[in-house]
């Protein structure tokens, strides 16, 4: 049966024996390096290149989020899970900008973590379950904050005259001529609406007038 080689990053002795015991529960794991900060974590991955990082978020010289991302740099496929106190939003976002494959946050189960071990060594991401918790409601959050946006998107009277005639597929310069208008106003009319609609183009800019019903 394959050992799974594991490094552990935490400036805390007790913490460290306390993630040993949990991994000597399975036969597949071996710790092969402790590193008591972010610098020695690195140093440690180069030398024992290590099937999974175990990375405490805070720690002295280099914290884990920092040489995580070093680690990273170097290696895009290395499997590092960062533990943290905290089910931080910022920190959450930081780990997918950086590509870490795991987040555990400390006083939950050992479940959590074995099973962030086991995710990342398959390939997959691993969030544990209170971090879970903070993506689903940021994302709540944000989908509920776009739809009150869309309800309270209103058209002037002018804008609505400038869209329905960019759906019927007129130039600038031929919706110009209609509503007698420079053909610079109608373009600025339009980079207006399109930043009013969060789109990019004439074609988006439609379809989501039509999705709201406003033309």
């Amino acid at each position: 049966m394959p050992k799974y080689k594991i490094l552990l990053a935490d400036d805390h002795e007790m913490i460290r024996e306390g993630f040993k015991m949990i991994l000597k529960r399975n036969k597949m794991y071996e710790v092969v390096g402790e590193a008591l900060n972010g610098l020695e974590a690195i140093e440690l991955y180069k030398s024992s290149r290590p099937d999974v990082v175990i990375m405490d978020i805070s720690m002295p010289v280099l914290n884990g989020m920092e040489a995580a991302k070093a680690i990273i740099a170097t290696d895009s496929n290395a499997n590092i899970i960062i533990l943290s106190m905290y089910d931080d939003e910022d920190y959450i976002s930081q780990c997918t900008e950086y590509g870490i494959k795991g987040y555990v946050v400390k006083n939950e189960s050992s479940n959590e973590l074995e099973s962030a071990i086991q995710a990342v060594i398959e390939g997959q991401t691993y969030f544990s379950s209170r971090v879970r918790e903070v993506i689903v409601k940021k994302y709540t959050s944000a989908k509920s904050s776009k739809s009150k946006k869309e309800i309270n998107f209103k058209l002037t009277a002018r804008e609505t005259e400038i869209v329905r005639l960019i759906a019927e597929g007129l130039t600038s310069q031929a919706i110009a001529e209609k509503l007698f208008i420079s053909p610079r106003t109608v373009e600025t009319h339009r980079a207006n609406l399109m930043k009013k609609a969060d789109v990019n183009n004439s074609i988006e800019l439609v379809k989501k007038m039509e999705k709201l019903k406003l033309i």
